[in-house]
C-alpha cells in the first residue's frame, strides 16, 4: 500500500487534485488507518496515471471517472498526446547535469517527474536510452567519472525496480525472466525491457547481469516462466555470449521461449545460433513479442 504523498509523486496527480477527484467522482477508494490517513493499492496508482494522462489530452475527468481502466487505455491509444506540453529532452538533460554536478537527489527527482508525466514507452525511448548512452560515451571518453555514471545508473535501478514491483503486484499474465549471461555486465537495456514487459501485463522477474547459464536455467524453470529474455551489449565477447546462449537453449525446457536482443546481437551473423532462439531487433519487437505471449496466455485461460 502507498501513502497519498507517494501516490501523488508516482502518478503526477497533486494531493489537492487527488482529494478533489475522490470527493467528487470516487475515482479510487483508498483505505484508511485508525488515524484517518489514506493508503492506496498499486492498481490505484496505475489508474491515476492513466486518468492524469487522459485529462492532459483534453478529456474531462467527470466522464473519465465512469470508465474502466481498459476503456481509459483504449481512449489513450486513440488520442494523440499534445505536443509541446512536456519536452522529453529536458528530463534527460536534467538527469545528466545533476549527475555531472554530483547531485543524486536532483537526478532522482528528474526521473520521478518523467515517470509521472510521460508514457512509459516514452520514458524508455526518449529519456532513459539517451541519457544512459550519453553518460556511457562520456565515461569512455574520459569526460565523466565512474561516480557520475553510477549516479545515473543507481537512479535508474531504484526507480525502474519500484515501477516493476508496482506492476508485478497486479500482474495476471505469464512470467518472463530477464537477465544477461556470464560475461555480459551491461544491464540497463534488459532492465528497461523488464519495465516495458511488466507494463504490458507480464509478471517480470529481473535476475540481473552476468549470470551463468546453469543458474539462468534453474531460476527460469523454478519460477515457472513462459519466456526468458536475454540482452547482449558487449560486442567484444560475441563468441562467449553465443556459447552461453547455446548452453541455456540446450538445457531449458522446449516449452519456454527464449528471446535475445541488444546491440551485440547484430554481430551474431555467421554464428551458429540455436533454432529456438528468437532475435528481437529493438524494443518495439520486444513489446510485440510480450503482447503475443500475454495474449496467447489469456486465450488459454479463457478456454
Amino acid at each position: 500500500m502507498f501513502s497519498i504523498k507517494a501516490v501523488s509523486q508516482t502518478s503526477g496527480v497533486s494531493i489537492e487534485t487527488l482529494r478533489a477527484w475522490e470527493r467528487r467522482y470516487g475515482i479510487v477508494t483508498p483505505q484508511r488507518d485508525t488515524n484517518g490517513r489514506r493508503s492506496y493499492a498499486p492498481e490505484d496508482v496505475i489508474r491515476l496515471r492513466k486518468l492524469r494522462e487522459a485529462t492532459e489530452r483534453g478529456h474531462a475527468i467527470s466522464k473519465l471517472a465512469r470508465l474502466s481502466d481498459d476503456d481509459i487505455g483504449k481512449l489513450l491509444a486513440d488520442t494523440p498526446a499534445r505536443t509541446g506540453a512536456v519536452t522529453t529532452r529536458s528530463f534527460a538533460e536534467q538527469m545528466l547535469q545533476a549527475a555531472l554536478d554530483y547531485r543524486p537527489d536532483d537526478c532522482d527527482q528528474a526521473l520521478s517527474m518523467a515517470f509521472a508525466l510521460l508514457p512509459l514507452r516514452t520514458v524508455v525511448g526518449e529519456v532513459l536510452s539517451p541519457v544512459l548512452h550519453e553518460i556511457g560515451e562520456r565515461w569512455h571518453a574520459g569526460t565523466a567519472r565512474i561516480a557520475q555514471e553510477h549516479i545515473i545508473t543507481g537512479t535508474v535501478r531504484k526507480q525502474v525496480g519500484a515501477v516493476i514491483d508496482t506492476y508485478n503486484r497486479i500482474a495476471s499474465g505469464p512470467t518472463v525472466v530477464l537477465a544477461t549471461v556470464a560475461g555480459e555486465r551491461h544491464e540497463m537495456g534488459i532492465l528497461m525491457g523488464a519495465l516495458l514487459a511488466s507494463s504490458r501485463g507480464a509478471r517480470c522477474y529481473y535476475l540481473g547481469p552476468d549470470v551463468p547459464a546453469e543458474d539462468i536455467v534453474i531460476y527460469t524453470e523454478r519460477t515457472g516462466a513462459a519466456a526468458l529474455a536475454l540482452s547482449f551489449v558487449h560486442g567484444e565477447a560475441v563468441a562467449g555470449s553465443v556459447a552461453e546462449l547455446a548452453r541455456v537453449a540446450k538445457d531449458l525446457p522446449a516449452a519456454i521461449e527464449i528471446w535475445a536482443g541488444g546491440a551485440a546481437t547484430r554481430l551474431f551473423d555467421g554464428q551458429k545460433l540455436p533454432e529456438r532462439v528468437r532475435l528481437l531487433e529493438d524494443f518495439a519487437a520486444f513489446e510485440n513479442q510480450v503482447d503475443m505471449l500475454v495474449g496467447s496466455s489469456g486465450r488459454r485461460q479463457a478456454s
